[in-house]
């Protein structure tokens, strides 16, 4: 007869076990055929997402480095 293990924790996933993902709006299930105005919405709307996101780590980026890379400059 097998042994059950007495470590039974279950895990709901995610960031550090959270079940929080860290998506943002890429869990809509639409086909790449499918042509209906919803999907194509969401389509746009993800991809504008990931263009803000982009954008705002690059501004961040050029904020924080701006004062170094000026400094060098010198």
């Amino acid at each position: 007869m097998p042994r059950r293990s007495k470590n039974t924790t279950s895990s709901n996933g995610g960031i550090l076990g959270s079940g929080i993902f860290g998506l943002f709006g890429t869990t809509i299930n639409c086909s790449s055929t499918d042509s209906s105005l919803y999907c194509s919405f969401m389509k746009f709307v993800n991809i504008l997402i990931a263009i803000v996101i982009i954008f705002s780590i690059l501004y961040i980026g050029y904020v924080f480095l701006y004062p170094y890379i000026k400094h060098v400059g010198r």
